[in-house]
């Protein structure tokens, strides 16, 4: 977990306009609260490619 306003390089690298975001492998994101199983797929997606 990164505090945004405390590394805004970070934020601007990644595109943070929502908390919470998520970032996987660098490739994958999602931003807000996601429902458990649209994270999951998420997460799957992103191991597979």
């Amino acid at each position: 977990m990164v505090e945004a306003s405390e590394f805004p390089e970070l934020s601007g690298r990644y595109d943070v306009y929502g908390v919470p975001k998520t970032v996987i492998n660098e490739l994958h994101g999602m931003e807000g609260a996601v429902p458990e199983a649209h994270f999951i797929e998420s997460v799957l997606a992103a191991a597979s490619s």
